[in-house]
């Protein structure tokens, strides 16, 4: 099972993705908000990340920017969220090296199939696979776009 980083303002939002994400048999971290994310991201190696876009000072998108610039982080794969779906949201999301942005609310179920697919990557290849997972994620995102 995947270590799963859990970045989140909404306090009751983060219990959920705790409870149903150990359920599921993950390892979770939970921060409250960027800067406690960005040192629990630094200090515990974590497969993947979910981040909440909008979160006050630190926001979702400055975080995952600063994860693909920390050579400890940069192979994470990120997982946005956000209550404020739209095309501005999801290009600054993926520019900031987000793999994929989920709406909320969401299920459940959405996030760990979301989950599932991006932690069978990881897990297949450990060591980033001489490429970095953002790079990887946009390859398989332009072979499914072409397919």
């Amino acid at each position: 099972m995947a270590k799963i980083l859990v970045i989140d303002d909404n306090a009751p939002l983060l219990d959920m993705l705790r409870l149903v994400l150990r359920a599921e048999g993950h390892e979770v971290g939970t921060a409250a908000d960027g800067p406690a994310g960005l040192r629990l991201a630094e200090s515990t190696r974590f497969d993947l990340a979910l981040i909440d876009v909008d979160m006050p000072g630190l926001d979702g998108i400055a975080v995952c920017k600063s994860l693909r610039d920390n050579p400890a982080t940069r192979n994470m794969r990120v997982l946005m969220m956000t209550g404020r779906p739209g095309l501005e949201v999801d290009v600054r999301s993926r520019c900031a090296g987000a793999a994929v942005v989920l709406s909320k609310p969401f299920l459940g179920s959405a996030v760990i199939e979301e989950i599932a697919r991006f932690a069978g990557m990881a897990s297949a290849h450990p060591d980033g696979g001489g490429e970095n997972g953002h790079e990887r994620d946009k390859k398989s995102r332009a072979r499914r776009t072409l397919a």
